[in-house]
């Protein structure tokens, strides 16, 4: 069905017919819509012109980030604008970040004061922090409030903006007590105070990173958070599913990075942009199975002699891989999110090493039996059990000590350590596993 839309509109396009147009795109959903919009080869900024701005005020946090780029930059400032108006400030902020400076100005001199005066506090926050994240739809009542008080506080600002705020309850002393979840007030209404109410309101401060705001988020399982600027005063909320959407993002960008894509890439990229990004790391890595590849040279005559050892080397190797993969993942999220300290980096090392040595042990007894099963010799089975512990021991160790070498000359363990650590695994594997056939089997 989508596709059959997405021919439509693009004949509509092509024909220049608006009509037709805005026919399709007010008949379909958001999902749709942004599915059409993300597959276009063709005309993205006119498309997305001919959408109502309430409508482009959501659609455009939907889109795909190519789609983003080839609409944003050319679209009039006062087009810009106009949908900005239909945005949350922070989401406002979200979108004029990826703009120039200069950009940004111009389309917030189309804005009715409040608004703007509302955006231009968030952009001098860092998107990727406490400040970027939070919007500032709250009201702070004293901790001696009565309901009636603060509904009747509530209750203005939301026809004003049009939203209901978060009530922030503040102490004596000016320091927060915490916020008032608005069911609570719900099945309270008979209370005189609402101090009994309150809520622990996590608190951070402007500048701490995103990456930093969800592990506070994690530990304290709230969902709100409080930003403080420097005297320690609110000056914003995060909600849940803000948080959600970044942990969304930190996800994807760990995933990117293990596997050596660029965070930016888009499924929907042209076919040239997916090359230029990913076509770097594949050179390293084919530099790193050359090395392997020079190992197994230098056993020719061995594998000419028992070329059955050639059908057991992608078992070394991958299972080897496999547990090194798994090893990182612990070790690469730990250090990310620097549960690990330093001091703990040998006692770590030893434990995988060691742990690597157990799998090996059983995996290799495992594959030894299997192998032997399957008609080859007891001594071949040996051969491929031990090759297996010395390479399992290899994942473990490598696993475990290239993120921290990388984390200590300031790389991101998350974005190379794999590349070294399947060499490594690679090249130990032939090594072990042809070396000591070579001793034993020939």
């Amino acid at each position: 069905m989508n596709n059959q839309l997405l021919e439509k509109l693009d004949t509509a396009l092509g024909n220049k017919d608006m009509a037709s147009m805005k026919q399709i795109l007010r008949d379909v959903d958001m999902t749709t819509l942004t599915f059409l919009i993300d597959h276009l080869a063709r005309g993205k900024r006119k498309t997305f012109s001919q959408i109502p701005p309430e409508t482009q005020a959501t659609l455009v946090l939907n889109l795909s980030e190519e789609s983003k780029k080839s609409i944003l930059p050319r679209l009039p400032n006062t087009a810009f604008a106009r949908f900005l108006h239909f945005n949350y400030e922070d989401d406002a902020a979200d979108i004029l970040q990826e703009l120039p400076k200069k950009r940004q100005t111009a389309i917030l001199e189309k804005m009715k004061d409040d608004k703007r005066r509302k955006i231009e506090k968030l952009l001098n926050y860092d998107s990727q922090t406490a400040g970027g994240l939070m919007d500032l739809n709250f009201i702070v009542v004293g901790d001696d409030a009565s309901f009636k008080e603060v509904a009747e506080k509530a209750g203005k600002y939301q026809h004003k903006e049009g939203i209901a705020p978060t009530v922030v309850v503040r102490k004596e002393n000016g320091g927060i007590l915490g916020y008032l979840p608005y069911k609570s007030l719900i099945l309270n209404h008979q209370i005189k105070s609402v101090k009994n109410l309150v809520h622990a309101l996590p608190l951070a401060g402007s500048d701490l990173d995103q990456k930093d705001v969800l592990v506070l988020a994690q530990d304290t399982r709230s969902e709100q958070i409080g930003v403080t600027d420097n005297n320690g005063q609110i000056i914003g909320i995060i909600q849940i599913q803000d948080l959600l959407r970044i942990a969304e993002e930190e996800a994807t960008e760990d995933v990117y990075q293990f596997a050596g894509v660029d965070e930016d890439e888009d499924i929907f990229d042209p076919m040239i942009v997916k090359v230029k990004r990913r076509y770097l790391w594949l050179i390293i890595n084919l530099g790193t199975a050359f090395l392997a590849s020079i190992v197994v040279s230098h056993f020719e005559g061995t594998i000419e002699k028992m070329a059955i050892l050639a059908a057991y080397m992608p078992i070394v190797a991958g299972l080897g891989g496999n547990a090194a993969t798994q090893t990182l993942a612990v070790v690469v999220r730990g250090l990310a999110m620097e549960d690990i300290p330093w001091h703990a980096a040998k006692k770590i090392i030893l434990r995988e090493s060691a742990a690597g040595i157990i799998k090996g042990f059983l995996i290799g007894i495992t594959a030894g039996s299997i192998a032997f099963i399957f008609g080859a010799s007891m001594k071949l089975g040996l051969v491929l059990g031990s090759a297996m512990i010395i390479n399992f021991f290899i994942a473990g160790l490598f696993g475990a000590t290239v993120p921290f070498i990388l984390k200590r000359f300031k790389i991101d363990p998350a974005v190379s350590s794999s590349i070294f650590v399947t060499a490594a695994t690679d090249v130990f594997g032939f090594m072990t596993f042809l070396g000591l056939a070579t001793i034993f089997l020939l």
